[in-house]
């Protein structure tokens, strides 16, 4: 793998999917945009938070599972949580739903909480992008600070090789001194 390779992000994950499997409420690692596949199987089913939501419905989650908000502020990033979508819609969070069948994308949005869960067996893949409207999103992004190598992107660096610049690696390693 190569040094700047991140599963998920610059490489895509394949993920196998079987009856009731789920994939709890997050973000993207640094709230990037993601797409994702279904290659083969029965449907997803996918849960998206309306962006004019996200501080609401983030306040009833770090309500709802406080001991965890208060180990990990970006709890929600470990995909763990799951919060039904009738106790959101009750607490006046927005939501869309999709299926997604096999041979159609998912496109999630940048900064957008989604779930979701498989219907029976599938297989999906996923990765991250990036488009010039998330560079400000980016800068905002929070990370998990508790997992090790929780996804983190050096905004400025990753401005200057946007506008063509070449960073080198003592550059870096100078500026992070």
């Amino acid at each position: 793998m190569h040094a700047n390779s991140i599963p998920g992000v610059t490489q895509p994950y394949l993920y196998v999917g079987v009856w009731r499997s789920l994939f709890g409420w997050h973000k993207e690692d640094v709230d990037l945009y993601s797409i994702n596949y279904l290659h083969y199987g029965k449907p997803k089913f996918w849960y998206s938070i309306d962006l004019d939501c996200n501080e609401r419905f983030e306040q009833l989650a770090n309500a709802f599972f406080k001991d965890l908000y208060k180990e990990c502020p970006e709890f929600l990033r470990h995909k763990t949580t799951l919060i039904e979508p009738k106790i959101l819609l009750a607490n006046g969070i927005k939501m869309q739903k999709v299926v997604q069948h096999e041979r159609e994308f998912v496109i999630a949005r940048a900064k957008a909480y989604h779930s979701g869960f498989n219907s029976g067996f599938n297989i999906a893949e996923a990765v991250n992008f990036a488009l010039p409207d998330w560079i400000p999103i980016g800068k905002e992004a929070g990370f998990c600070k508790c997992v090790h190598d929780s996804v983190r992107i050096d905004m400025d660096v990753f401005e200057r090789r946007l506008n063509g610049e070449v960073v080198t690696d003592e550059m870096l390693e100078y500026e992070r001194a």
